[in-house]
């Protein structure tokens, strides 16, 4: 801290030299008085944060906000804007320090009529929000899931299920180090959210916990079984009629490519021994064909009398 006052006093000299001196009277200096309050953090997605805090009193309309933040003599600074009325917030998209060292946060507000400044000492990882668990089904006797997605400070989760009772209406929570929860009761139906935290090994308060958002609900028991079988069902339907589509379509060319292409009949069919003894030759074969008969030279003659 002994480090970063003094560069904010630069800041706050710098910018008021670039605004010009001030012009306010006293009593409107007075009017113009404000302090920052409820500083909160949220780290995601690795090396992403938001910063936001509120805004005590009255600041000057040009009043300029900035976030500074660092370990040691390593500072940086970030813009920040107002995103409500008397709300700013601040975006770091490259967010490089280690997240398990206590690092200091201070957030400024300059103007030439009046500053502020509130500084707070915290590890990031105690605010990281990881995103939601992933592919959570039913599977006979448990419900599991998958942790995750996405690079985080940590690969290890923690994780609650929400429980409701479909007939009492029900809901309890409970805490789980494993990505599943047996199911005690396989009568009943239960509708079942997950939510994970990142498992960051710091001794720290249950309700500072940062937990990602929960998960759809999945339904167990017999609506989970009923469900299961509807779309099996439904599935087969589908393929049926696809099935019938298929032969159909089949069936319909093949009629048509029997009327279209008429096949020429084979003379192999109607003339036994054309092919087979006279390799196709007609003439040959018509020659073979005749019966043999006898040269009118040599044929005698007859003399009939009356």
């Amino acid at each position: 801290m002994s480090l970063i006052l003094p560069s904010l006093q630069l800041v706050f000299i710098w910018m008021i030299t670039m605004n010009g001196s001030p012009s306010a009277s006293a009593v409107e200096m007075g009017n113009l008085s404000f302090s920052i309050r409820n500083m909160s953090w949220l780290f995601y997605n690795e090396n992403h944060m938001t910063c936001t805090w509120d805004v005590v009193g009255t600041a000057p309309p040009e009043t300029q906000y900035c976030l500074s933040y660092g370990l040691g003599n390593q500072v940086h600074f970030a813009p920040c804007h107002k995103i409500e009325l008397g709300k700013v917030a601040c975006h770091v998209h490259s967010f490089k320090e280690y997240p398990f060292d206590s690092i200091s946060f201070c957030a400024i507000g300059s103007s030439q009529q009046s500053n502020a400044t509130h500084c707070r000492d915290i590890v990031p990882v105690l605010y990281y929000k990881v995103s939601r668990p992933v592919n959570v089904t039913v599977n006979g006797s448990e419900v599991v899931w998958e942790p995750p997605i996405g690079k985080h400070p940590s690969g290890r989760f923690n994780y609650q299920i929400q429980v409701k009772d479909l007939r009492s209406k029900g809901t309890k929570v409970e805490d789980l180090h494993l990505a599943k929860w047996a199911i005690k009761d396989l009568t009943r139906n239960y509708a079942v959210q997950v939510r994970a935290r990142i498992e960051h090994f710091l001794e720290q308060e249950a309700k500072d916990f940062v937990w990602s958002d929960w998960t759809d609900s999945v339904t167990t028991g017999e609506e989970q079984a009923i469900s299961t079988t509807l779309k099996s069902f439904i599935v087969t339907i589908v393929i049926i009629f696809l099935l019938v589509v298929l032969l159909m379509f089949i069936y319909i060319r093949c009629k048509t490519l029997r009327c279209l292409g008429q096949q020429i009949p084979e003379p192999k069919q109607k003339f036994h021994g054309l092919f087979e003894n006279y390799n196709g030759d007609f003439q040959k074969w018509i020659n073979a064909s005749h019966p043999e008969t006898m040269d009118p030279k040599e044929c005698d003659i007859a003399i009939v009398e009356d």
